[in-house]
């Protein structure tokens, strides 16, 4: 009598290489042993099931593709597998929560184990519970390796040692950043051409019809001038945001800026004169204002829809309507008339230039430079808050001794009352009658623009932004809203 042959049971395999971890297998040595594990065990691996995610983190699952094309396999009707192999149980995931919800889908819902090939189990409950303990001590890994990362980074940041890609104008040597006098002209020219007074757009544009491109090889926008006007590299000194890309968060408290070794660009006045003026742009005329010679009237890109807060754009031939209501995000049009917007507004302008006791307002403040001071005093306190506390880690770590620590300690506090100081000057300002009146000056003369029949259309956009802070339509309850700024 014939001995019964065995049904053979199909296998995926599952690999994964982070760049954080450095006693890791490379995949081809973790494939070995899978596949040794697997002719032991006698499971065929289908070459068309193994699934690699190379140089990424294993913390969150939907950050891995092949590893969620591997789970939405399995949940297909006919899975070609039932087993899925690893090398270790902390390539499935870092994350025990994580780990625990995909192993229960795969098991409970789809019948498909999940086995590691070097960290054998026992049969039962103890099994199980090993299982578990092994998630968390990989989970307990993580999480300490991640954090001496973040520690090495911050105290190479302070030391103001290169950790990023080098900038637009510079390229790294030996560690260093050096220019690239390919790109550094250019870099002058952005902060001179600003300084002369161009806009953002203005330079984009020029830049890209010369061809010059990002180091991506993109090119220019409003963002990417804005981003190399604030950064401090081209002054000489390394800024680090331990929370990920600075993106346009500049006044990030937790960011840090120290001096580095690379040669400076563009002199410190230069910088600073470039801040000032960036900060005054953006307190007079807020967030993602475009240039007037894109817009089709003097209110384009002022007012938005009161439902879901986006732009009212101009349609042909002469009406405003919701930008996302076009594409379907929003449910309201707000198609109106363009004349009989306007004059809404301007006769909303001339109540409130006449009475401005009941009416919305944020106050902008600025120094005589024109800086965002209010924004800067603000951010200067909270910068000094965490340099304090970085300092104090510093000395407990044995970074600084006594007498270093003493002196630094003494001139943040010294800074920090100064900052102080001139916020609690600079609010004492915001004395409600004397910003009632400035308001009400301010409208009336926003008003004798927009009503002068020879003001332009850059003239009448500009005076309405200059005291215009938000405004929202809502055409169904015949409702504008109107928030002004008010800049002392």
């Amino acid at each position: 009598m014939s001995a019964q042959m065995k049904t053979p049971q199909f296998g995926a395999a599952y690999i994964r290489v982070s760049t954080e971890d450095q006693v890791e297998l490379s995949p081809e040595s973790q494939m070995e042993e899978i596949r040794k594990y697997a002719q032991r065990e006698g499971i065929l691996l289908l070459e068309d099931q193994i699934y690699i995610d190379a140089g990424i983190s294993g913390k969150k699952a939907e950050r891995r593709p092949e590893f969620m094309r591997m789970i939405a396999t399995a949940k297909e009707k006919n899975c070609p597998f039932s087993i899925i192999l690893l090398w270790k149980y902390s390539r499935f995931a870092r994350n025990q929560e994580e780990s625990i919800f995909y192993k229960s889908i795969l098991r409970s819902k789809c019948g498909i184990d999940v086995v590691s090939v070097t960290e054998p189990l026992i049969a039962g409950p103890f099994g199980s519970l090993i299982e578990r303990i092994i998630e968390w001590m990989d989970e307990f890994y993580s999480i300490r390796l991640s954090q001496e990362v973040k520690r090495s980074m911050k105290i190479n940041a302070e030391r103001g040692r290169l950790q990023a890609a080098p900038s637009f104008g510079y390229r790294a040597k030996d560690g260093i950043l050096v220019p690239d006098e390919s790109e550094a002209p250019y870099v002058r020219r952005i902060f001179d051409s600003f300084l002369a007074g161009k806009g953002l757009f203005v330079i984009a544009r020029e830049l890209n019809a010369m061809g010059v491109r990002t180091h991506r090889g993109n090119p220019f926008e409003n963002r990417t001038v804005e981003y190399i006007l604030r950064n401090p590299v081209y002054i000489g000194k390394l800024r680090w945001n331990p929370s990920g890309w600075t993106r346009r968060d500049f006044s990030n408290e937790n960011i840090i800026v120290a001096d580095s070794e690379h040669e400076p660009l563009v002199s410190m006045e230069t910088w600073e004169a470039a801040q000032h003026q960036l900060d005054e742009i953006k307190a007079k005329w807020g967030y993602k204002a475009r240039p007037t010679s894109e817009l089709k009237g003097w209110i384009s890109g002022i007012v938005r829809c009161a439902a879901c807060g986006t732009t009212l754009v101009f349609t042909k031939p002469h009406y405003y309507k919701c930008n996302n209501y076009a594409s379907g995000r929003c449910l309201h049009s707000q198609h109106v008339r363009a004349d009989a917007l306007e004059n809404a507004i301007i006769s909303r302008l001339k109540t409130d230039s006449s009475n401005s006791a009941n009416v919305a307002y944020n106050v902008i403040y600025t120094n005589a430079s024109g800086g965002h001071e209010l924004a800067r005093l603000e951010a200067t306190i909270k910068q000094l808050t965490s340099k304090s506390g970085r300092l104090q880690e510093a000395y407990l770590a044995g970074v600084l001794n006594l007498e270093d620590f003493s002196v630094a300690k003494t001139d943040i506090e010294n800074a920090m009352a100064q900052a102080k100081s001139e916020l609690q000057e600079l609010k004492a300002k915001s004395d409600t009658d004397v910003v009632g009146h400035q308001l009400q000056t301010a409208i009336a003369t926003a008003l004798e623009t927009l009503q002068s029949p020879s003001a332009t259309l850059e003239e009448k956009n500009n005076a309405a932004r200059s005291v215009i802070e938000n405004c929202t339509f809502d055409k169904e309850n015949s409702l504008l809203a109107i928030t002004y700024r008010v800049v002392i």
